[in-house]
């Protein structure tokens, strides 16, 4: 039974709806929470945060944005999904971004495959995808960055992305079970 007291709503900006409903699918695996897809947000609140010398986003700005845009109650979390390349100032670039509170911006550029050079694959996508929106959403409850190979370490490559479990390690359920109790179905 899903609970009446978590929300988390995946917004997108030009991704795959099936990409998406994978993400819905897999919050709903793990969390206790009502889980909405909300559907796209137009591609102009992005492209005022878009730095054209670097072609990235600016992913602290566009956070502090769509904070201001998208209001959450207490325990709703927002999750939006950028087809694009974010940054933050003094990092190349980010995987992420969180507001504890709030929710977090995942961007998809980095995930994927063919990024590198690789072959594409889907299932990879999927994966890596998982992980930043696991690890942005840990943010958002409250949750630190970890040093157990868990979703919440911190990732500064995709190699370190890959390397990392796909779910939270004990003591950060533990955290989320304080945080945000019976959130995690496990």
């Amino acid at each position: 039974m899903v609970s009446d007291t978590y929300t988390i709503v995946v917004y997108s900006v030009q991704v795959d709806p099936a990409l998406l409903r994978f993400i819905a699918q897999q919050l709903q695996r793990i969390f206790n929470a009502k889980v909405l897809l909300a559907g796209q947000l137009p591609l102009g609140d992005v492209l005022e945060h878009f730095d054209e010398e670097r072609e990235q986003i600016r992913a602290d700005e566009l956070l502090e944005r769509l904070k201001g845009k998208l209001g959450v109650l207490p325990h709703q979390r927002a999750v939006v999904i950028v087809e694009g390349d974010g940054y933050v100032e003094g990092l190349n670039f980010v995987f992420g971004v969180a507001a504890e509170g709030w929710g977090g911006i995942v961007f998809t550029r980095r995930l994927y495959p063919e990024f590198y050079g690789d072959m594409p694959n889907e299932t990879l996508l999927r994966v890596r995808l998982l992980k930043e929106v696991l690890h942005e959403l840990g943010h958002s409850y409250g949750l630190a960055h970890c040093t157990n190979n868990c979703v919440m370490r911190f990732s500064n490559s995709i190699f370190d992305v890959d390397s990392k479990n796909a779910f939270y390690c004990p003591r950060c359920i533990r955290g989320l079970n304080i945080l945000a109790p019976g959130l995690l179905r496990v």
